[in-house]
């Protein structure tokens, strides 16, 4: 009986406890639930958030070459010799640098005196071979009447006549040599070709040239070597070697811009965002033309070449320059856009979240995107104009995620 009693006891106590137990764990979970759902509210994935908009797009190719004007001459002395004459400028000191020239300006000259005593020379000689020339011609008029009047024999009129023909050959003989002499003054000088301004100045009155000085293996050489060099300011031509991937886009008469250095820097220094465009940049672009393309791959280097002009007269770019190239090669004007920081890369195919501002939950979207720009990717499908897509955080969603906007872009909307 004893035993009986202890053990109906026992497996109550037993109960009273399973009972108790049970009752503090459901409070816990139930408590544990409430803190969970308040916890997954507060710690929703923080996000920055972009609209999609609609407008133009510009794609463009980019190159880096050498800016050359499309007139240039390296002005050569065409005989060796002393340089006995350079150009004043305007102040009164020798050519210099950037001075401007005429058309047909004699700029540079080799001594001459040699040349001088010989054409003098020679002008006596013609002087002499033309009076001789009158004279002739004085006689044969004269035997021609006699010989119409039969008065003259006629192995003398054939003399009288051979001896004009002589004297005729002996002037144009020595006009000849005379013209010789005259070209070989202009070997010894250098004019201006065009109307332009002087780009390098490598003589000297008084210095010792010869052809063999000019070294024609490069430009940078040719520069350096040639006597004088001068361009014109007014129209520049850029040579770019271009990927062959960029050089297939490229057509001619397409849309350029130019950057030397210094704007490049300017550039740069300003920042590109999704509202920049060719237009926020207008007083450093240097607008320009695709004039030509090959239309084969160089075998040294595996590009394509292409020429970029402009006509505009522009300060800052420089004969032998570096410059930036920028070439439109896409435009479309009804595009829809969605930032570049907005896009997501998974096995080669795009994706963007979709944020729904009205249950605060993402969706992934698969996009079919179309050229590229300085505002972002153009979207054929997948999007549509005002919806709004995350660009900060996007690396770390799902689709269906519940997240709330970053309070910094809160405030931006604000």
């Amino acid at each position: 009986m004893k035993n009986a009693y202890f053990n109906r006891l026992f497996y109550a106590l037993l109960g009273l406890m399973v009972i108790l137990v049970g009752s503090s764990i459901a409070r816990a979970q139930k408590k544990q639930g409430e803190t969970n759902d308040g916890s997954a509210t507060r710690a929703a994935l923080a996000v920055e958030i972009a609209a999609v908009t609609r407008g133009s797009l510009s794609e463009f190719v980019f190159a880096d070459g050498n800016s050359r004007a499309i007139r240039r001459d390296f002005l050569l002395f065409e005989s060796g010799g002393r340089v006995n004459f350079l150009k004043s400028n305007n102040d009164g000191g020798p050519l210099r640098e950037g001075d401007s020239v005429n058309n047909g300006e004699l700029l540079a000259e080799l001594d001459r005196r040699i040349e001088d005593a010989t054409a003098r020379a020679a002008r006596a000689e013609l002087d002499t071979s033309r009076a001789t020339l009158a004279n002739a011609k004085k006689e044969l008029d004269r035997a021609r009447r006699l010989r119409v009047g039969d008065v003259i024999q006629i192995s003398r009129f054939e003399a009288i006549e051979t001896a004009h023909e002589q004297a005729l050959a002996d002037v144009r003989g020595t006009e000849a040599r005379l013209e010789r002499v005259t070209a070989g003054l202009r070997q010894l000088q250098i004019r201006a070709p065009f109307d332009g301004v002087v780009s390098f100045v490598n003589i000297r009155e008084g210095q010792y040239v010869s052809l063999a000085q000019f070294d024609t293996t490069s430009d940078q050489a040719a520069v350096r070597t040639a006597p004088i060099v001068v361009i014109d300011p007014n129209a520049f031509e850029i040579v770019v070697e271009l990927p062959v991937v960029d050089g297939r886009c490229v057509r001619s008469d397409q849309l350029a811009y130019i950057l030397d250095e210094g704007t490049l820097a300017s550039v740069q220094q300003r920042g590109f965002n999704s509202e920049s465009t060719p237009d926020s940049f207008s007083d450093l672009l240097t607008p320009a033309r695709v004039a030509s393309v090959s239309p084969a791959v160089d075998p040294g280097s595996r590009a394509i070449r292409a020429r970029v002009v402009t006509n505009e007269t522009i300060e800052r770019l420089a004969d032998g320059g570096y410059v930036t190239v920028w070439i439109e090669v896409s435009r479309r004007d009804d595009a829809v856009i969605i930032p570049m920081e907005a896009l997501v890369y998974r096995n080669q195919t795009a994706y963007a979240f979709v944020f729904d501002s009205e249950t605060n939950k993402v969706e992934r979207r698969l996009l079919k995107l179309g050229i590229g720009g300085f505002k972002g990717m153009e979207v054929l499908s997948g999007l549509l104009p005002d919806e709004q897509v995350v660009t900060k955080g996007r690396f770390r969603l799902a689709s269906g995620m519940t997240v709330r906007q970053a309070a910094s872009i809160n405030k931006k909307q604000q």
